[in-house]
This record gives C-alpha cells, sequence and structure tokens, in this order.
C-alpha cells in the first residue's frame, strides 16, 4: 500500500531515502530549509564516511580499519594498491591517533 511520506533534509541520507521510497511507490516529498548549495552534502560531495559512526582516529580503531579495508563488503574498503602517497597518509595517520590526540 503506497503512502505519502514527507522527508526533512535533503542531504545525501534525504535524498536516498527518497529515491528508494518513491522506487518502491510511495509518493515522496523532500523538504529542506536550503538550496542545496550548502551544508553537509555539499561540502562532502555526498561521500559518507564511516568515521561519522565510529571515529576512525580514536585508539584501537586504526587495526580495525585495516581489517575492514581490505574487507570488500566492509564499510570502509579500500582496493589494495601500492600507492606511497596513501601509506604515508595512513603512517602518520596512525601516529597521529592516540589518546592525548
Amino acid at each position: 500500500m503506497a503512502k505519502s511520506v514527507i522527508i526533512i533534509g535533503g542531504g545525501i541520507i534525504g535524498l536516498c531515502t527518497a529515491y528508494y521510497l518513491q522506487k518502491e511507490g510511495h509518493k515522496v516529498t523532500v523538504i529542506d530549509k536550503s538550496d542545496y548549495s550548502s551544508g553537509a552534502s555539499y561540502v562532502n560531495a555526498g561521500f559518507i564516511t564511516p568515521s561519522h559512526i565510529i571515529s576512525l582516529a580514536a585508539p584501537g580503531m586504526i587495526n580495525k580499519g585495516i581489517k575492514w579495508m581490505l574487507n570488500s563488503e566492509s564499510p570502509f574498503y579500500v582496493k589494495p594498491r601500492l600507492d606511497l602517497d596513501f601509506l604515508k597518509w595512513a603512517w602518520y595517520f596512525k601516529k597521529a591517533s592516540t589518546q592525548k590526540k
């Protein structure tokens, strides 16, 4: 049975939700306070990062993050490749991931 649904917020999550609800046959209205030229989805170009759920800079998360990076079904999968810039960034990130920082 189709329902009328109002989505508040036209960011990536709101629009994805609206898309899939409409695809299922529901009547969807999206309401947002902006003209979509600002806000989180504009700044991050629609990219959803697991760090918004679990801080990847938290102590102990580096090891979990490495496991996730190697698992193609994880929320943080990165296709393995030999990239010196990435390895350098990862090393500095690990060094900065301390309780103090």
